[in-house]
């Protein structure tokens, strides 16, 4: 039994960067393509299959769902869970609507919840001998309380009484697999141990750089890595995306599994600090650094940081260094310059590369004073009300609709529908 493990496709994401976003979805349908060629009998999709939980991009949306409606049609099933960027505290999300199309299983609703304990139902696939559950991704990490609080004894009872092939779906941290670039970075992850026992995969998401380990019974753990690069520093460490092609052989009841490389683009990275240069000298560089490269149908990216000896950022020109790299046929630029300031005029700069790493730090940094548990609740319901408030107005709908939408989700997120009964 052949399947795909795909995870953090982001579709969507880029918004800014037209070329980079059709590369992204370039990616996923790559990912698809590929399956179908490797005849597998099923897809996993661990999480942040969207950037959002309701993209707005027509275009898109109907390209992903094409290639969903393909997999069904060739009879491939595609079960997803929502990750941090596409799930929905209300539940409502882009996901609910491919399920009720038909076009995926999104295994979110196995979850109940009783008091302190948690359970996870099974869904069993018979025609695949398959057996399959999954945890959803939550931001800051909060669905690692949840997993703790499965009552692990019963659900490995259970799961030790069906047959056929078992995979654990969950898109968190788990620490042994974080990579280097992780390191010394804040982020609460879950020991493999700690996870249920009894399962032959654990399709894991979250994490984008790819990674995996087998335990002493042979059990795999696995990030199957992003579908492509997310954000500046992703482009130049990561650069490319990958997935995993998996078999399992029913007889032995072990997983061999392979690493899919998705490359459409080469990425040339340049990092230049600016400590004890002038501007026009930190432009000299760059310009000398362009020279040097070949750049045509290349993603660049540019990091400029540090402090400079004398002069303005201003004062460096890069319009003049735009022009010179796309007159060398570049494909895409990206430029860094947050960590980049002046003796005269110097702020603190927030080092984060992405949105919900800016919003992690700014948030933490207001809650300092706060006891622990006073600034996790606290923090918790910062988060909830910036997820449901970043919602957009779907096409068509009417502002006092879009506008009844959000409280109802807020309403629901805060769990004070006795009060507004």
């Amino acid at each position: 039994m052949k399947f795909a493990h795909i995870a953090d496709c982001h579709l969507g994401s880029w918004s800014r960067k037209p070329e980079l976003q059709e590369l992204n979805i370039n990616s996923f349908e790559y990912a698809v393509d590929k399956s179908i060629q490797e005849q597998v009998g099923f897809i996993i999709i661990a999480g942040d299959f969207f950037d959002t939980s309701f993209p707005t991009n027509t275009s898109l949306l109907s390209r992903a769902f094409g290639k969903l409606r393909e997999l069904r049609e060739k009879g491939i099933s595609v079960y997803v869970i929502p990750g941090s960027h596409d799930f929905s505290a209300s539940g409502e999300s882009i996901l609910k609507v491919c399920e009720a199309a038909g076009l995926c299983r999104n295994l979110m609703d196995l979850t109940e919840f009783d008091n302190d304990t948690m359970k996870l139902n099974f869904f069993h696939d018979k025609e695949k001998n398959l057996v399959i559950t999954g945890m959803l991704g939550r931001r800051l990490g909060l669905e690692i309380e949840m997993l703790r609080k499965i009552n692990k004894r019963e659900f490995e009872r259970e799961l030790g009484e069906k047959q056929g092939l078992k995979i654990f779906i969950l898109h968190t941290a788990v620490t042994e697999l974080l990579p280097e670039s992780t390191k010394g970075d804040f982020m609460e992850s879950i020991s493999y141990k700690e996870l249920p026992k009894g399962f032959h995969y654990y399709a894991a998401g979250h994490i984008h750089e790819p990674s995996n380990l087998k335990d002493e019974n042979g059990s795999v753990y696995a990030y199957s890595g992003c579908v492509f690069p997310d954000n500046f520093s992703e482009m130049t460490s990561i650069k490319n995306g990958s997935f995993i092609i998996a078999d399992f052989d029913e007889q032995t009841k072990k997983i061999s599994f392979k690493e899919e490389k998705i490359k459409f683009k080469d990425v040339i990275s340049v990092e230049i600090k600016v400590e004890d240069k002038t501007a026009k000298e930190v432009e000299q560089e760059i310009l000398d650094e362009i020279d040097e490269k070949d750049l045509k149908d290349k993603i660049f990216t540019l990091k400029v940081s540090g402090s400079l000896k004398s002069g303005k950022i201003s004062d460096i020109n890069f319009d003049a260094i735009y022009k010179i790299i796309f007159d060398k046929g570049c494909f895409s630029f990206l430029r860094n310059t947050h960590g980049l300031s002046t003796k005269e005029f110097e702020i603190q700069v927030s080092k984060a590369d992405s949105v919900e790493n800016i919003e992690k730090e700014i948030i933490e940094n207001s809650l300092k004073e706060f006891e622990q548990d006073s600034r996790k609740e606290k923090s918790n319901l910062i988060y909830t009300l910036l997820k449901v408030l970043d919602k957009e107005k779907i096409e068509d709908e009417l502002k006092d609709d879009f506008s009844s939408r959000l409280v109802n989700e807020i309403i629901k997120s805060l769990e004070l529908e006795e009060k507004f009964k």
